[in-house]
C-alpha cells in the first residue's frame, strides 16, 4: 500500500509573537507530533506556524501542490478562526482535527507555563464552529497522545478520508452480468457514474477469453509455485483442472492491470468455455489481499466500496452473513470461496473441487477462517427515497471453530443479541452483501460515508 501523504498544519496566534512569547515548547510539540504521524506510516508535509490569513492560504496551497490527500490540524495555542477559515473551508482536501496538548497533567507544570503551552482546545472549538457554519465536513479526535487512543483515531480518520476520495473516478470490472434475480445490489452504469463517480467496465466473453489466452504455461507454473508456498496442500499434480483454475485467475489479474481496475466482481453462473472457463475463487481472494476490491455475483457497487476502503484499511474484506447460531448468539459469515486472505487465521487450505457451474466441472479453492479481533460491519443499501445509505456496527470476530475446514468461515458477536441485530439490518433495508473492516473506529467509517454524501446509521 502506497504511503498516504498528509499536510500537517500548526495553528497559532500572531498576538503571542508580537508580545514576545517564546514558542520553543510548542515548536517541539508540533515536531514531536509530526514524528508520531510519520512513524504511523504517513508521508508528513510540515509547514511553519500559521497565524494570519496569508500564512494559512500559502500553507494549504503548498499542501495541495505537493499532493497531500488530507490536512491534519494541530492547535499549538488559541488561533482566531477568521484567520484560517477561508483557507480550510476553501480546500477540497478533507480536514482532520487533532485536538491534543503537550501536557498530560497540568499539575506537572509550574505556572504560568501550564496555561501558555496547553490551551489550544478553545481554538479548536472556535475553528470547528466556523467549519460547521461554512458547511465544511471535518473529523475530530481529542485526547493526550501518550495516554489515549487519539493518535489511532486520527490515523483512522486520515485513512477513511483517503478511502472516500479514492472512490470517485475508480473503475470496477464486471466479469459477467449480475446474478439473475438478485435485486438488492443492482445499479446501472449511469447511476454508478452519477452517484459515486464509478465507471463500470463490462468485459465481454471475448475480452475475458483473450485475457486467459495471454496466460503462458510458464506463468501458470510460476503461480503454482506461489500457491505451494501460500497454501496448505497445493503441491498437487498440475493437471487440466489445476491449470484451468490458475489460467482463469491470471486472466482476471491481467484484466485488472490492463483495464486499470480498482475493484471487480465475477458472476460464477456466467463462466463458460467462451470466457474464463471456471470461477477464479483464489484470485478474488488474493486480489483483496493486494488492495483490489471484490464482491460476488456481479455486485459491482459493494466491490467498489471494498476497493475504496482497501486504499485506507488493508484488513477489509467482502463478507456475507450466512447462518445464525441462536444458541451461542453469534453469526456465521461465509461464501463459496472468497475472502481477503490478508485477514485469514493462517495458511488457507487448497482444494480442487467439483464445481457444477463451470464448464470444466471443477474449480480451485483455498479455504480459511477469518481472524479474531475487533471489526466494523458495513452495508451499503438503497432506501425508499432512492438514496444510498451506509449502515455500520461494531462487531467482535471470534475464534475459528473446528469442523469447518472446507469452508470460508468466520463467526462474530454483534453488539446486541443476534435476533435484534438481524431485525435491525432488515428494518433499515440492508442488502445481503456486506463488508468488514478490522481494527477501526466506527466513527472513522461514519466520516468515510459522510464524505461521500451518504446518510450513515450506526447499530
Amino acid at each position: 500500500m502506497a504511503k498516504i501523504k498528509i499536510g500537517f498544519l500548526p495553528l497559532y496566534i500572531k498576538l503571542y509573537d508580537d508580545g514576545g512569547t517564546n514558542r520553543i515548547h510548542m515548536q517541539a510539540f508540533y515536531d514531536r507530533m509530526a514524528s508520531i504521524l510519520t512513524n504511523q506510516g504517513f508521508d508528513v508535509i510540515k509547514t511553519d506556524f500559521c497565524r494570519i490569513k496569508e500564512e494559512f492560504k500559502t500553507a494549504v496551497k503548498n499542501f495541495e501542490e505537493q499532493g497531500a490527500q488530507a490536512i491534519v490540524t494541530l492547535h499549538a495555542a488559541y488561533s482566531p478562526s477568521l484567520e484560517s477559515i477561508d483557507a480550510l473551508a476553501g480546500t477540497d482536501l478533507p480536514i482532520i482535527v487533532l485536538d491534543s496538548t503537550e501536557a498530560y497533567s497540568l499539575s506537572s507544570y509550574e505556572t504560568p507555563g501550564a496555561i501558555s503551552n496547553n490551551h489550544g482546545i478553545h481554538g479548536v472549538m472556535d475553528m470547528c464552529n466556523l467549519l460547521k457554519q461554512r458547511g465544511k465536513l471535518y473529523a475530530i479526535a481529542a485526547g493526550h497522545t501518550s495516554n489515549s487512543n487519539v493518535v489511532k483515531k486520527t490515523c483512522d480518520y486520515i485513512r477513511a478520508a483517503v478511502a472516500a476520495k479514492s472512490l470517485k473516478g475508480s473503475k470496477v470490472g464486471a466479469f459477467g452480468s449480475s446474478f439473475d434475480g438478485m435485486g438488492d445490489f443492482l445499479i446501472s452504469k449511469e447511476d454508478a457514474k452519477e452517484t459515486f463517480g464509478i465507471e463500470i467496465v463490462s468485459l465481454s466473453d471475448k475480452q475475458m477469453k483473450d485475457l486467459c489466452d495471454k496466460v503462458t504455461d510458464k506463468e501458470i507454473a510460476d503461480e503454482k509455485a506461489i500457491y505451494e508456498k501460500e497454501f496448505v496442500g497445493a503441491d498437487l499434480e498440475l493437471d487440466e483442472y489445476y491449470k484451468a483454475g490458475i489460467r482463469a485467475c491470471l486472466g482476471v489479474r491481467k484484466g485488472v492491470e490492463e483495464y486499470g481496475l480498482s475493484a471487480f466482481s465475477v458472476n460464477f453462473l456466467d463462466m463458460s468455455a467462451d470466457n474464463l472457463g471456471t470461477m477464479p475463487f483464489i484470485e478474488c481472494s488474493k486480489a483483496m489481499a493486494r488492495g483490489i476490491g471484490y464482491a460476488g455475483e456481479g455486485d459491482v457497487l459493494t466491490a467498489s466500496f471494498v476497493g475504496a476502503l482497501l486504499k485506507g484499511f488493508k484488513d477489509t474484506s467482502f463478507i456475507e452473513i450466512f447462518c445464525p447460531d441462536w444458541k451461542k448468539d453469534k453469526l456465521l459469515i461465509s461464501h463459496m470461496g472468497e475472502m481477503n486472505y490478508g485477514v485469514a487465521t493462517g495458511k488457507p487450505s487448497f482444494a480442487i473441487e467439483k464445481f457444477n457451474y463451470a464448464p470444466v466441472g471443477k474449480a480451485n479453492k483455498a479455504y480459511a477462517g477469518f481472524k479474531k479481533g475487533q471489526a466494523v460491519f458495513g452495508n451499503l443499501y438503497k432506501d425508499s427515497d432512492g438514496k444510498y445509505k451506509l449502515l455500520l456496527s461494531d462487531i467482535e470476530m471470534l475464534d475459528d471453530e473446528p469442523g469447518y475446514d472446507n469452508k470460508i468461515r468466520g463467526w462474530f458477536k454483534a453488539n446486541c443479541h443476534i435476533d435484534e441485530f438481524l431485525e435491525k439490518l432488515s428494518e433499515y433495508g440492508a442488502i445481503h452483501h456486506s463488508f468488514m473492516v478490522y481494527d477501526v473506529d466506527v466513527k472513522a467509517l461514519k466520516y468515510f460515508g459522510q464524505l461521500l454524501g451518504l446518510e450513515v446509521f450506526v447499530i
